[in-house]
């Protein structure tokens, strides 16, 4: 049984181990294709896969229940799910191909781990609303279904449609209100039944066809994990800056893309179908990619740039704003900002060489993009010159990193694409070779470019907070009071123009008058509790300064002044002002 908690959505006790039903449907389904409706099955995912699959998907059944009814560790959870991926690999052969290249044993083993552990851990983490994982996941099978049909694999599409069938029957009573909970039992089950047949479904075709299929089959259970990721990969690299203990990366939150869509105040049934919806637009363009690869190719770039700016201006507030107080930093001697204004143009030089050539090899599935030193010495400066002069142009090479926000990075994005851009029309006017390949090859070339580009960038800042976090200071914990416009103005204000005094201060978090914000992260902090909670917060987090940023009423500051004298704690009042000019 589900017990609700603080971090709980649903309000009455609740079964768990539902997922059982959508593993015994499921299976089911399987025996009477293989044995009886189907005898001579077509396709790769014969009777030797369903074998295979049965033995390791109960190992992670058993696994699953164990921790929805007295919890394990998420190490021990995670070398369940790695027993029964490995199991699935030997029992099934290990047979797969990806852009048909043969990975061997050992390489073909640390790929199916690595995808089928974070697609059975997405759909474990999506799973914290009625509906919600059981949902996407009949989705994802359905459009599994349709890609198999339309390679003319039916037998294959069956499968997909016997997975769907089960969320289906269960959804009816998973659906809000809830009569019953997937528990992890269900969620890795579903989890692990997409990736196993993901395996199959890209096949021989294109890289983009491969490099879709993961969103294509879980696009917003992966998205949410990532942004977790992120979030609490930060936190807890700032908290160890600030000696804070017992801040974990696998620590839960109430910041998945689901809480977030109920603090706009949708419902919970609203959330699910707007996530349904999302996750069947995502499904969409997937299947029109591999119908019409060609046609679509040419709205890649579009989509993309659409979907970066959706999800920066309505995803990613709170994820943007832990990392730019990891980016506000000043800690770094002049030497060493010396040094990076040489490396980085280096660096640029060096990686968007390797990237168009990376990105020949894949979109020639293998053949050298240059053939011979001369073809090298014409077309290498033709992919590579355009983006280095756009980000000349762009001031990248005179940007002080150690003081950059997301604004600069975005510049820097756009100055990469830019200059990408202008690489593939070079390319096409001098060469007269404006094939899909080469569109795909300018794609993967884009691709690796950000992410070498900005990727040492922001490693760069990464490293540097670890190093910070080695030193020991001197801090004064600071309570800042007041969660509202002023409270986020003194944040900012705080990071932009004093950002020297960032290694010495600690602000823990916020405390409010609106109870609803409790526990809540505002502007990347933690609100704490209302003034009640006051005197309980400055044992607990040791409180040196409190911080005044809204309005308080003449009781309350008499309260609050009580408390400071006895435990010898700082006021101090911080104001916004607005200046006219006559």
């Amino acid at each position: 049984m589900d017990v609700p908690n603080e971090r709980c959505i649903h309000k009455k006790v609740t079964p768990l181990g539902g997922g059982v039903v959508v593993f015994i449907g499921f299976n089911l389904a399987c025996y009477a294709l293989y044995h009886y409706l189907w005898p001579d099955f077509a396709g790769r995912l014969g009777i030797n896969w369903w074998h295979a699959f049965f033995i390791s998907s109960a190992i992670l059944l058993v696994v699953g229940l164990v921790d929805d009814y007295q919890g394990i560790s998420p190490v021990s959870k995670l070398a369940g799910q790695a027993l029964a991926t490995v199991s699935l690999y030997l029992l099934s052969g290990y047979q797969f191909n990806l852009l048909g290249f043969d990975f061997g044993f050992w390489g073909g083993l640390i790929f199916v781990l690595i995808w089928t552990l974070g697609i059975v851990n997405a759909f474990n983490l999506i799973d914290g609303l009625d509906g919600l994982c059981s949902g996407l996941a009949m989705i994802s099978s359905v459009g599994l279904a349709a890609v198999f049909l339309f390679r003319g694999v039916p037998g294959d599409a069956m499968i997909c449609l016997a997975l769907a069938g089960g969320c289906v029957g269960f959804l009816r009573y998973n659906f809000f209100p809830a009569k019953v909970f997937l528990g992890d039992t269900g969620s890795m089950f579903l989890g692990f039944a997409l990736a196993s047949v993901s395996l199959h479904a890209g096949g021989k075709g294109s890289f983009f066809v491969i490099l879709a299929v993961p969103f294509f089959i879980a696009g917003i259970p992966i998205t949410d994990t990532l942004l977790a990721i992120w979030r609490r990969s930060i936190r807890k690299i700032l908290a160890d800056r600030d000696g804070k203990p017992g801040v974990k990366i696998m620590q839960p939150d109430k910041e998945h893309l689901h809480h977030r869509l109920l603090d706009y105040g949708l419902k919970q049934h609203h959330v699910a179908l707007v996530l349904y919806a999302v996750n069947m637009l995502i499904v969409g363009l997937g299947l029109f990619y591999v119908i019409a690869q060609e046609v679509a190719s040419g709205l890649f770039l579009i989509v993309f740039i659409s979907a970066a700016y959706l999800l920066v201006k309505y995803v990613l507030q709170i994820e943007l704003w832990e990392t730019s107080k990891l980016l506000a930093r000043s800690n770094d001697k002049p030497q060493l900002t010396r040094f990076m204004l040489v490396f980085y143009p280096l660096f640029d030089l060096l990686w968007i060489s390797f990237s168009a050539w990376l990105a020949g090899i894949i979109a020639l599935s293998g053949q050298q993009p240059f053939h011979n030193v001369s073809e090298w010495a014409f077309r290498l400066p033709l992919w590579v010159l355009p983006v280095l002069l756009s980000l000349f142009i762009s001031k990248a090479y005179i940007k002080i990193w150690r003081n950059s926000f997301f604004k600069d990075y975005l510049t820097l994005m756009l100055a990469i694409v830019v200059g990408c851009s202008i690489s593939w029309s070079l390319i096409c006017l001098l060469t007269s070779n404006a094939s899909i390949s080469t569109f795909n090859q300018l794609l993967l070339f884009c691709l690796f470019s950000l992410l070498g580009v900005i990727g040492i960038r922001t490693l760069h800042q990464v490293i540097r907070e670890w190093c910070v976090a080695s030193h020991k200071h001197d801090k004064r914990n600071v309570l800042v009071y007041g969660a509202g416009t002023h409270g986020g103005l003194y944040m900012r204000e705080r990071h932009l123009n004093h950002g020297v005094e960032l290694g010495s201060v600690n602000v823990i978090g916020f405390i409010d008058d609106n109870s609803l914000l409790k526990e809540k992260y505002i502007y990347g902090k933690a609100v704490l509790g209302e003034l009640n909670d006051f005197k309980e917060l400055v044992s607990k987090h040791n409180i040196d300064e409190v911080v005044l940023t809204s309005p308080i009423s003449t009781d309350k500051l008499s309260k609050l002044k009580q408390i400071a004298d006895q435990h010898k704690i700082k006021l101090m009042e911080w104001r916004a002002y607005t200046v006219g000019v006559h």
